[in-house]
């Protein structure tokens, strides 16, 4: 069997959220998978590893969490560097999935890693507002400042991605 090169090289994509919001998420993730497969792009989707988090801790703040869990403490350095060292790093775009604009400490931790590594980052609403969700929060501007384009709908998502990089075929 022979290989055929592809004409686009895969473009890695890693999605950012807090636990919270991890179904909405999902749901977003399977819709943009879908487009991707529809349209046959070469599209690496990386997604964090939420589905071990016990469901009673994840509407937690992240002290409490911390606080109240000796196992989520535990897991959290191992998570935490996969996910911010190792998906963010090999990845060619960043997603941070702020719903309600809402970030927490480790989706703020990822964004960071984004810009220092010079990622492309998108996000689903203009504001990013940190805190304790949902009643006390803040809205962080230069946070927001690093974000590249807003986009809110997975199709929305797939077509700037696809835009984007025509514009940098065309450039070279």
């Amino acid at each position: 069997m022979k290989l055929v090169k592809p004409e686009e090289p895969v473009k890695k994509i890693v999605f950012c959220s807090s636990q919270r919001f991890r179904l909405d998420l999902l749901e977003f993730i399977n819709e943009f998978r879908e487009i991707v497969r529809k349209n046959q792009k070469p599209f690496m989707i990386l997604e964090p590893d939420f589905d071990t988090t016990p469901k009673e801790i994840l509407n937690l703040s992240e002290k409490e969490r911390l606080q109240n869990s000796a196992e989520y403490r535990e897991r959290l350095i191992w998570d935490a560097a996969n996910h911010l060292f190792r998906r963010v790093k090999i990845a060619d775009i960043v997603f941070i999935f702020n719903k309600n604009g809402y970030i927490g400490v480790n989706t703020s931790g990822e964004l960071f890693a984004a810009a220092v590594l010079d990622k492309k980052i998108y996000s689903l609403e203009k504001k990013i507002l940190m805190g304790h969700y949902p009643d006390d929060l803040y809205e962080e501007p230069f946070v927001s400042f690093l974000v590249w384009d807003i986009v809110q709908t997975p199709q929305e998502f797939f077509n700037k991605i696809c835009k984007d990089f025509e514009k940098k075929k065309k450039i070279r």
